[in-house]
């Protein structure tokens, strides 16, 4: 019988491009960048994100990798989690919850106030699992149903 090990580590941009745009986001028309102007206020961007420092994360199970996400500091002094996927024949096993509960717990260590994202409808259990609060109502996006949440991480 064989044991399957997983294991969270950091990936890079080209990476996690081709999931996001394949799997993700498949019917996304806007260019997928590497980090994101959206803020934690709706309908405010900031292009100053981009000079900010970015982690991307790939869950592996053996070598095959099943879930991504990416965080990034914004200008507010928050950080935002973005591109969560977790591979469809994977999902109900708690690999999303691990990703993002260890994210979570890795940025915790470099103070930041809070973090935030804009989860499809079908992901917010996983965020609210790990200890997001919804912050809006939820609304159509070019990406899908979504939402803005949060975690104070003070």
């Amino acid at each position: 019988m064989h044991i399957m090990t997983n294991k969270i580590s950091f990936i890079d941009f080209e990476t996690i491009l081709p999931i996001w745009r394949n799997k993700l986001w498949p019917d996304r028309t806007s260019v997928i960048e590497s980090h994101s102007a959206m803020m934690i206020t709706p309908g405010i961007y900031d292009a100053g994100n981009f000079n900010l420092p970015i982690w991307y994360y790939g869950f592996y199970l053996d070598d095959m990798l099943v879930g991504v996400n990416s965080v990034h500091e914004c200008t507010d002094g928050l950080i935002r989690s973005r591109g969560f996927w977790v591979d469809d024949n994977y999902r109900g096993r708690g690999i999303g919850t691990q990703l993002l509960a260890s994210i979570v717990n890795d940025i915790k260590m470099h103070k930041f106030k809070g973090i935030w994202s804009y989860p499809r409808k079908q992901a917010w259990s996983v965020y609210e699992r790990v200890g997001f609060r919804s912050i809006s109502d939820w609304e159509e996006s070019e990406t899908g149903t979504n939402m803005y949440c949060y975690m104070d991480l003070q």
